[in-house]
């Protein structure tokens, strides 16, 4: 696994934030003006990833060198290339500054304590001090993440993002107005056919309602830490983009989604922490007004009618039917959908290793042991489809063709794809099975994109925001609306508080 930085992982009250100020900023600083805000800045991105790994990753605690005592938790490693290439005033050689590097003074403030380094190790570790955290969170830190009032982050130590109430960024969102801006450029869209596609139909969306008050009175009977960082990054989103007002009583205001389209498949996705981003029950709870509609079995139906279409008969998709995989391998129907997607879109191929979602998931539910077993009798269950899939594959390939980039395939909604992707950065090229089922992937999604643009392009007015899958309308679609040759609709979710 690739390591990272935590970045805005913690969310702190004003009085945390104040506690967690007054040490840094004691913290001598000799170098020029300029240089000021990145030093500190780079300091409280380092303390909150200590913080962060060394209370909450179990891993971590079996793994360190630093067992913990009573003055200091256990010792958290961080590479020394990824500290100097994220944190260069805190890891960088003296030589290299114009200023003395934090790490030290750091330590000399008894924030931390700095484990000594063996030079064999890629990574250097160190430990915080207890009494800091205990400043920071109490001794209570199960009661502390209960607390309502965290709405600001740990590094947020100049204030970048002003901490303010429910009432005061409504206030900021109403004030700023609703804008759009789309990712629909040439650099961003290099393809124009797809290009263009993507400008009618983002330009037919409605403005989609939200109800803020359903939506503070869902945090208030489901409150977690998870929740509260959704709704406040929606919240801060809002206040960024800009609303227009609808109702006072319930509060409902209306915004323009803005989207970009993904590298593989054409879907669209926000930009930003806005609706689409929310957890699936905060999305519905919220929902003013529209109409949810996914389409039923979308990939299955789309796989059948193309291998129906290259002469091969879809018999072997019933292998992945809800009722022979629950008797086949013996889990429940709400595992069902993992085994399912994850068959299509790795082409029939089943991993053991610990990467595979869907080894990860046994695991924890069965354990190792029976989770291999049961993986096993999975692939060999597999075989006749992934047959089929790789025929189809075969057709998808000799599609291709070439220009600068290489063998080039196009989706149902004008979208290339690099069959000969080359990494410029490490010359590396993508293996041929992973390159096939990236190239199931995008075409199958093309077709799925394809159903909801046409849709959505020739019934301007009606759509007010695009889902992976589907969509939201205004009002309930009929049969004459929907006229797609094998893909059927289906209403999931219904809300219409306001007229």
């Amino acid at each position: 696994m690739k390591p990272y930085l935590t970045h805005n992982n913690i969310l702190v009250a004003e009085d945390t934030l104040k506690v967690f100020m007054k040490p840094i900023s004691g913290i001598p600083f000799d170098g020029p003006k300029h240089l000021r805000r990145p030093f500190y800045g780079d300091i409280a991105r380092f303390l909150e990833h200590l913080i962060c790994c060394a209370t909450v990753s179990r891993n971590t605690r079996k793994r360190a060198r630093f067992k913990g005592n009573k003055t200091w938790t256990y010792s958290v490693p961080l590479p020394k290339d990824l500290g100097r290439e994220k944190l260069p005033h805190v890891f960088k050689k003296n030589g290299d500054l114009l200023h003395t590097r934090a790490l030290e003074l750091i330590a000399d403030a008894g924030l931390i304590k700095i484990i000594k380094h063996i030079p064999e190790s890629k990574c250097r570790e160190f430990a915080v001090s207890k009494q800091f955290l205990r400043d920071l969170f109490t001794r209570d830190r199960a009661k502390y993440l209960r607390r309502t009032d965290r709405l600001t982050y740990l590094t947020n130590i100049f204030n970048k993002r002003k901490c303010m109430s429910f009432d005061e960024l409504i206030g900021q969102a109403i004030n700023r107005g609703s804008t759009v801006a789309h990712h629909w450029s040439k650099r961003d869209i290099p393809n124009q056919p797809f290009r263009n596609l993507l400008k009618a139909v983002w330009g037919n969306l409605e403005p989609l309602h939200i109800n803020l008050d359903a939506l503070r009175q869902y945090v208030d009977d489901h409150h977690s830490a998870k929740n509260m960082m959704f709704y406040r990054n929606f919240l801060s989103y809002l206040a960024e983009v800009g609303v227009d007002l609808i109702s006072d009583r319930p509060l409902v205001v209306a915004y323009r989604q803005s989207y970009k389209a993904a590298k593989i498949g054409g879907r669209s996705f926000e930009i930003g922490c806005g609706f689409q981003s929310l957890p699936s029950k905060m999305k519905w709870a919220c929902l003013a007004r529209g109409y949810n509609y996914d389409i039923k079995g979308c990939q299955l139906e789309i796989l059948r009618h193309e291998l129906q279409s290259i002469g091969v008969s879809d018999s072997n998709l019933r292998l992945l039917d809800t009722e022979v995989i629950c008797k086949k391998l013996g889990v429940k129907a709400a595992l069902v959908k993992q085994f399912r997607y994850a068959s299509v879109f790795n082409s029939g191929y089943v991993s053991l290793s610990f990467k595979s979602a869907t080894t990860r998931l046994l695991t924890k539910e069965f354990g190792h042991a029976k989770a291999k077993r049961m993986i096993l009798r999975w692939r060999e269950h597999l075989e006749p489809l992934k047959d089929d899939l790789a025929r189809l594959l075969d057709v998808y390939e000799a599609t291709a063709h070439k220009n600068r980039y290489g063998r080039c395939v196009t989706n149902a909604v004008g979208q290339t794809f690099n069959c000969t992707y080359k990494c410029v950065a490490t010359s590396k090229r993508w293996k041929r099975d992973v390159m096939r089922r990236k190239l199931l992937a995008h075409m199958l999604q093309g077709l799925e994109s394809l159903a909801v643009y046409e849709f959505v392009r020739d019934h301007p007015g009606l759509v007010c925001a695009l889902e992976h899958d589907g969509f939201v309308s205004y009002r309930l679609i009929y049969e004459s609306d929907w006229q797609h040759t094998f893909l059927k609709i289906v209403l999931k979710h219904s809300c219409n508080a306001i007229n």
